[in-house]
């Protein structure tokens, strides 16, 4: 079975952008094989539980390093493509954006003629410097949870639809694979809710998991294994960033901007002067994502473990305040006008000894479905999966250039 391509079983671990986003380009393939069996495996009783469904959701088309330019540059055109064949602007909130940089003091008051009138929710009068970062339909955003979602729903149509079969395999923890002859073999998954056991097939194991590689990848393989493929040692030291974020509903409409900023302000706790560099992304949906806050809190084992610290939230909650105390202001009791939809935080997959691993051995088996992405796995998650697919079926990528990646 382990070099018959006509009965492959692939295994999919991770069920955030990377993984269902592989799951997708491999359903739409024309080089999926007719008896071809694909399983993904999330230990979280939902996809996307992690990063993927807390995060901004703000792409970049060009403002990458050689390594991952030409993968950026093809995810980001997928975005554009599916949103526009999927009607993305509704269902994940699709949209370009104007991306700026905003320096705030508000120990200076001058008015301030540096902001566009569109983006007058900010407090103008404390601005002092402003200027462009992206825009011209090179930068956008989308919301991620949904989309992620939508592209695990699209998948099992498709497979469907050409007669493959699929599972989805939830609340399923990977515990170990079987090596057989240099070449992968099967799965052991376990239940996270039952604590029974399973052993899934498998012909090809994809890891797409996140700042959990770094766990996933020393618990599944054994150490000689690990050593003679560079892909999996490099994807063996990605380890977490804690990253803190809130979503606000703003008390009046907002715009299509998303916003680096350099703060200086008073603080309402104290008095002192405070400095902070909230990133601030409105939404079409009327919420604004603001973020920052990350810290070195040792990444949990299960994604449903990972927790947010208030201190940090209400930081984020302040800054947004001062930024913009007409609109997103939730930090003056009965005055303010906008409301606290999340405190949240995720992990932010860092790749220590390498860039962003997109690789595999096609002898093994075994492949790295995205691996140390930081803060642009949305961003290079369609490509990422386009180029995965490409790998595992066709055994080379011709959508965009990944020699870079090799770990």
């Amino acid at each position: 079975m382990a070099t018959d391509t006509s009965q492959r079983r692939i295994v999919i671990v991770g069920g955030g952008i990377m993984g269902t986003s592989t799951l997708y380009h491999l359903a739409h393939s024309p080089s999926l094989a007719p008896q071809t069996h694909i399983s993904l495996v999330e230990a979280a009783s939902s996809l996307a539980p992690a990063a993927s469904g807390r995060s901004g959701g703000f792409l970049a088309q060009d403002w990458h390093g050689a390594a991952t330019a030409s993968i950026a540059d093809l995810s980001y055109r997928l975005h554009r493509e599916l949103a526009e064949k999927d009607g993305g602007g509704e269902k994940w909130g699709w949209r370009e954006v104007d991306t700026m940089s905003v320096r705030f003091d508000d120990s200076k008051s001058k008015a301030s003629n540096k902001l566009p009138s569109s983006l007058q929710w900010v407090k103008a009068e404390h601005v002092t410097k402003a200027s462009n970062m992206g825009g011209g339909g090179t930068t956008a955003q989308v919301t991620p949870l949904p989309l992620v979602n939508h592209l695990a729903e699209e998948a099992e149509k498709k497979l469907k639809e050409r007669g493959r079969t699929f599972d989805l395999l939830l609340n399923n923890y990977a515990e170990k694979a079987t090596i057989k002859d240099g070449r992968i073999e099967s799965l052991d998954v376990e239940s996270t809710s039952s604590g029974s056991d399973a052993t899934l097939p498998c012909t090809d194991l994809i890891l797409s998991a996140g700042p959990w590689m770094g766990q996933l990848v020393p618990s599944l393989f054994p150490r000689p294994f690990i050593n003679s493929h560079r892909f999996l040692s490099s994807a063996s030291h990605i380890d977490g960033s804690r990253a803190h974020s809130v979503v606000i509903r703003g008390s009046a409409p907002t715009s299509n901007h998303c916003l680096f900023t350099d703060m200086s302000f008073q603080s309402t706790k104290g008095g002192r002067q405070k400095a902070a560099a909230p990133e601030v992304y409105a939404r079409a949906d009327g919420t604004v994502y603001v973020c920052g806050g990350s810290d070195d809190v040792p990444l949990p084992r299960l994604a449903s473990e990972v927790k947010h610290d208030s201190r940090k939230t209400a930081d984020l909650l302040e800054q947004a305040a001062h930024l913009s105390p007409h609109v997103l202001d939730t930090t003056s009791g009965p005055k303010a006008g906008a409301t606290v939809e999340k405190e949240q935080a995720c992990y932010l997959p860092i790749a220590e000894r390498s860039d962003f691993i997109v690789a595999g051995d096609k002898k093994s088996g075994v492949w790295v479905g995205g691996g140390g992405a930081s803060c642009w796995g949305i961003t290079m998650g369609l490509g990422t999966g386009k180029c995965v697919s490409e790998m595992v079926l066709d055994g080379t990528v011709k959508s965009a250039d990944v020699s870079m990646l090799q770990g």
